[in-house]
């Protein structure tokens, strides 16, 4: 071998000659250990903080959350009972209007149909009327009497029209289809 050789080879075993020691000594020393130790607690103990902090901020949301859920549940019970009551009046007050409502217009449906019987039964007795007159004009041409109308007594109107009660059936009866 040649010297340039064995010289490289001597000063790469004494490299790792003082390599070794250093490991060795670092090995046995383990104050590097201790101070990673010491930075990984601190590091750590950081962390938590960061975390204590942000679980507890969390934490403490979490339970006005449901501080505000509890009041929120125990309101709906109550709100549904108001919102029962106040559809049970609104339906109280629309029976009531719909009752007024059928009420007005059956008194009017009454008063109309009243009112047309009125009117029939004036026609009715304006047509006897007149049809009295016409027989009492053609009796008193017949038996001459003056002025052209026949004296009537009651007995003679009860019994033209067919009662005998001196013609108070028929008004009677006139009052009778007035009041249906």
């Amino acid at each position: 071998m040649p010297p340039s050789k064995k010289i490289d080879i001597s000063k790469i075993i004494g490299r790792l000659k003082s390599a070794r020691t250093q490991i060795e000594t670092l090995v046995k020393d383990r104050t590097w250990i201790e101070e990673a130790k010491k930075v990984a607690e601190k590091q750590g103990n950081e962390v938590k903080k960061i975390l204590d902090s942000d679980v507890a901020k969390l934490k403490a949301f979490l339970e006005r959350e449901k501080k505000e859920l509890e009041k929120l549940q125990a309101q709906i019970p109550g709100e549904v009972d108001k919102l029962k009551k106040f559809v049970d009046d609104q339906k109280k007050e629309l029976t009531k209007l719909l009752g007024t409502v059928k009420s007005k217009a059956e008194s009017k449906a009454k008063s109309a149909k009243g009112a047309a019987k009125a009117k029939a039964g004036e026609a009715k007795a304006k047509a006897t009327k007149a049809a009295d007159l016409a027989k009492a004009s053609d009796r008193s041409e017949s038996k001459g009497h003056e002025g052209g109308y026949p004296r009537e007594d009651e007995s003679d109107r009860g019994a033209r029209e067919g009662d005998g009660n001196g013609g108070k059936s028929f008004q009677a009866r006139r009052k009778k289809d007035d009041r249906i």
